[in-house]
């Protein structure tokens, strides 16, 4: 067996443990009867453990689709700017859908369907962030030659100004609707949004789907967009393709369990290193697997201590630390 198929089987065993660890973990720590004598009591029983379980059942599935969105988009993204450091979030896709929010709350009030309605609230919200995607591609990427960078340095711009804007509109907002759009804004794995989670499977799996496609072709373009081009593949095209998709799996992830800048950048560096590979079929699987075990193993270990952090918190200094050495490590190269 190859060292790779060795390494991707060890990843998959310890993200199932981690789901297992989490879905179950609780009945060993919490002390109850489990065969109590009254049939009433223990038919109630039964239907508390089956409601616990299902309600962590979509919370897994919440967060192994928001992992496998942010490592699969995390690695194409650093195809496309040929840097190991730079993650979508950079773009400030999280600030774009907080400012989204806002807008909708102002204009259409806190009461309206636009707003209450989770599905019309995510496809109003997705296609805006989408939209405005399109729209920085198309004035910036199409009038710079591809310059990716200077779409990073726009997007941090735009960051700025987005988050700005929805500081004054809420200033100005009812109090009860500011509450009301507090609790949706400030998403997190502790405070997961699964209303959505039967539009985000399958747009995961589109999503996943259209990127697997192009997987031959990012690998070509890992040379550079004048040998890819060279070799025959339409660079521009590819680019502003997958860069479509990253703004809508980026929309689907901060909507259900908020924004997490460093878990991408863990993930798919941490693969690279593990695997020693270019290819991006079994990077896209072993990214996928680490950022699974992080956010569902540390969430399972951060709510059975009692939730004294937040796994966020723990990602973020372990990805800063991260970047720090990837830096430092590149700079020595």
């Amino acid at each position: 067996m190859k060292r790779r198929n060795r390494i991707l089987i060890t990843l998959g065993v310890i993200a199932l443990l981690s789901v297992l660890f989490y879905l179950f973990f609780w009945m060993i720590t919490t002390p109850f009867d489990l065969f109590p004598a009254d049939p009433e009591k223990a038919a109630r029983m039964r239907q508390a453990i089956f409601n616990i379980i299902q309600r962590k059942g979509i919370q897994v599935l919440a967060m192994v689709v928001s992992a496998i969105l942010i490592s699969s988009t995390s690695l194409v993204f650093q195809t496309l700017t040929q840097n190991r450091i730079l993650t979508p979030s950079l773009i400030g896709f999280d600030a774009i859908f907080v400012t989204v929010q806002t807008a909708i709350v102002f204009f259409f009030t806190a009461s309206s369907i636009v707003y209450l309605n989770a599905y019309v609230n995510f496809a109003v919200a997705s296609t805006l962030m989408v939209l405005i995607s399109i729209l920085m591609y198309t004035l910036i990427l199409k009038k710079n030659k591809n310059n990716i960078i200077f779409l990073l340095l726009v997007g941090m711009v735009l960051s700025t100004l987005s988050r700005s804007l929805a500081s004054f509109l809420q200033t100005v907002m009812d109090p009860e609707e500011f509450q009301s759009l507090t609790i949706r804004t400030e998403v997190s794995i502790a405070n997961m949004n699964t209303s959505i989670i039967m539009i985000a499977v399958p747009l995961m799996l589109f999503i996943v789907y259209m990127l697997i496609r192009e997987f031959r072709s990012y690998d070509v373009m890992t040379l550079g967009e004048s040998q890819a081009t060279g070799l025959g593949v339409s660079y521009a095209k590819k680019m502003h393709g997958a860069l479509i998709y990253i703004a809508l799996a980026m929309s689907i992830s901060t909507a259900m369990i908020g924004p997490i800048s460093f878990l991408g950048l863990i993930a798919v560096n941490a693969a690279r290193e593990m695997l020693k590979d270019y290819k991006h079929f079994p990077l896209f699987i072993a990214s996928s697997l680490i950022s699974i075990i992080f956010i569902v193993f540390g969430q399972g270990l951060i709510a059975e201590t009692g939730y004294l952090t937040t796994v966020t918190v723990l990602i973020n200094m372990v990805g800063g630390a991260y970047m720090i050495y990837l830096v430092l490590k590149e700079n020595k190269a």
